[in-house]
């Protein structure tokens, strides 16, 4: 696999956020302030708007720094550089592929950092972050071939929500697994398949997916292709039996109502469960273009009464044992 190196240390009581030299792409400037640390002072490098060239980035590699660091006001500022412009760094020749692949797996700790913050409950962050992020990298570095970054960087340049939620859907998928005991290497596989679920929403009209009202039927049955459509474009990359089933299978049902071959019951592994359960929760709490994001405790009644028959009861229970704090970990 990939030497990936560890993201920086983020200290939750600072000003300013660390990030990546290799974020500050050459020749495009950010909507924000660049800083360098000496100490505890912090030393404007570069003003909003202005690009850290290639000349720039290699007098600071000449002196050691790897590391820069933004106001946390501009934060979002920040996200909104890295989603209009990731993409492009990935499926461009510029970068070697192991610049490439920090860039993914350090982007990928900022959305596990930030959705363990936000939306995992209070202390997850403190004891249980390291873990996150040590399951995020294995299951990155099973992606960070130049196929596999290719593949990535096409489905975040198709739509970046799709990516950002297959992140998501990776941190519950965990959560669950780790929760039930599961060997590390089931674990990570199903990480892998987590992260690459929707790819074959690649294959789907934008117009479809970013459509704010109802689908007719014909709109509907293109969507229920995505996950035979992402299992054909994940096969170049080498994938384990167990994260091709997560991609293919996420949309299966335990009653037999799913799609697409319309497993039922035991026939679903465990893994799958996981990815379904956490897939359709992160959907419920997250703002999408056609309906505003619900409150967890709303989202989990939604699964339980409204969508009877389709999740792992037992899963299901531990899985709001879990978002209420359990300490099942």
């Amino acid at each position: 696999m990939t030497h990936l190196p560890p993201p920086p240390p983020v200290d939750p009581a600072s000003e300013y956020q660390p990030i990546p030299v290799g974020h500050l792409f050459p020749h495009v400037p950010g909507d924000f302030q660049v800083f360098l640390r000496h100490g505890d002072t912090h030393t404007l490098f570069a003003r909003s708007g202005e690009a850290v060239t290639g000349l720039r980035r290699e007098m600071l590699h000449e002196y050691g720094v790897q590391t820069v660091y933004i106001h946390r006001d501009e934060r979002d500022r920040y996200r909104d550089y890295m989603r209009c412009h990731l993409a492009g760094a990935l499926l461009g020749g510029q970068l070697p592929a192991a610049e490439k692949a920090a860039l993914f797996y350090h982007n990928c700790c900022e959305i596990v950092r930030d959705l363990i913050r936000q939306r995992l409950p209070q202390g997850i962050s403190d004891i249980h972050a390291r873990l996150f992020v040590g399951y995020a990298r294995d299951s990155v570095a099973f992606l960070c071939s130049e196929t596999g970054l290719a593949r990535i960087g096409s489905l975040m340049a198709h739509d970046y929500d799709v990516y950002s939620h297959g992140v998501h859907v990776f941190v519950y998928t965990v959560y669950l697994l780790r929760s039930l005991g599961l060997p590390g290497p089931t674990i990570v596989q199903a990480g892998v398949g987590a992260l690459l679920h929707d790819s074959g929403k690649e294959a789907v009209d934008p117009a479809i997916l970013n459509k704010p009202g109802r689908l007719t039927p014909e709109e509907f049955l293109a969507i229920k292709e995505h996950p035979v459509r992402g299992a054909r474009l994940c096969r170049g990359l080498s994938l384990s039996r167990l994260a091709r089933e997560c991609i293919l299978w996420h949309h299966e049902k335990l009653d037999g109502k799913g799609y697409p071959a319309g497993l039922s019951g035991q026939e679903i592994p465990v893994h799958v469960r996981a990815v379904t359960l956490a897939d359709v929760y992160d959907a419920l709490t997250s703002k999408r273009c056609y309906a505003e994001a619900v409150r967890p405790f709303e989202a989990l009644r939604i699964m339980r009464h409204e969508m009877a028959g389709a999740f792992d009861v037992d899963l299901y229970k531990r899985f709001v044992l879990l978002l209420s704090g359990a300490a099942l970990l």
